[in-house]
């Protein structure tokens, strides 16, 4: 965009996910597929990494019957292991795959935001995507027993697949301000995930069906707001300084797609995985194992 380099401001990393929760259902979701969650944040996406472990924030007070339940990063799978045994279970049953995805994307879309129009531009190009495919068999991997959430979950979740740019360009326009972010790293953008089940003792059972709500209509947090410890209980009434942050850390998914709830990978295609037709004495029945994603969009580097 020459025309506009003379006028044009900056936009903090920070400040451009106002204008990327606008459109970052639609975008992925036209992109990668209605199975795929967009990053919530940009400037927490190093968060959503593959093999990152999600669990639900614990909810506290009466409104938690109101609100979306929140996922939250809580860092890689090989760093909350126990022991050496689990370390080398992960190990042993984890590859990972890379693939390019071809062509850019480009993406316009003009909101009325606050009573003025606000156009935004996206840009993504060097386009790829990383895939770990497991096979953990239940009862073989431990988490450490000091994490402090441990006790709180009945099950997690792990990202299995991620799909990144190798540069992205945001561009929003409102009123006479123009302003654009330029990113030339790669950046995770969207991702997948799977849920497990997990005893009292922390060890990671078989997988389990992601239902019609998590995560595709979950709500996040951005990291910064997880940094302070959260209250034993809830505050009455919380510091007004809190209560606005609160307010601000729970926003869901932006205008969630009608096609993107109730469509979660694997369980439509547990049939695919042998599940149903495994015998009752096979001890790797409740094991996963993730086939090559088949499309003519993705094409693998050792093909090359």
């Amino acid at each position: 965009m020459p025309k506009m380099d003379a006028g044009i401001q900056p936009l903090e990393l920070g400040e451009a996910d106002a204008s990327w929760e606008l459109i970052r259902d639609k975008v992925i979701e036209e992109r990668f597929g209605p199975t795929v969650v967009p990053v919530p944040f940009l400037e927490d996406a190093a968060s959503y990494d593959l093999l990152t472990v999600l669990i639900k924030k614990p909810q506290v007070g009466q409104s938690f019957l109101r609100r979306p339940r929140c996922l939250v990063p809580v860092g890689p799978l090989e760093n909350l292991l126990h022991g050496a045994t689990a370390a080398r279970e992960l190990t042993h049953c984890t590859r990972e795959y890379n693939a390019r995805v071809r062509g850019e994307s480009r993406y316009e879309e003009t909101r009325l935001v606050d009573g003025a129009l606000r156009h935004i531009c996206l840009t993504m190009a060097g386009v790829h995507k990383k895939v770990a495919f497991l096979v953990l068999r239940p009862g073989t991997v431990a988490l450490r027993p000091d994490l402090a959430w441990l006790h709180t979950q009945s099950s997690l979740y792990v990202i299995y697949e991620v799909f990144y740019c190798g540069s992205l360009s945001l561009a929003v326009a409102q009123g006479e301000e123009h302003r654009t972010l330029q990113l030339q790293q790669p950046l995770p953008v969207a991702f997948s995930c799977l849920k497990f089940a997990l005893n009292s003792k922390g060890v990671l059972g078989s997988q389990k069906p992601t239902g019609h709500h998590l995560p595709a209509k979950a709500a996040w947090v951005k990291m910064a707001m997880l940094e302070a410890p959260a209250p034993a209980v809830p505050l009455q009434p919380p510091l007004p300084r809190e209560r606005v942050g609160r307010r601000s850390s729970w926003r869901p998914l932006a205008r969630p797609s009608r096609s993107l709830a109730g469509k979660w990978p694997f369980r439509r295609q547990q049939s695919q995985l042998g599940a149903s037709t495994a015998s009752l004495g096979d001890p790797d029945r409740n094991s996963m194992a993730l086939p090559l994603l088949d499309s003519i969009l993705v094409e693998s580097d050792t093909e090359e």
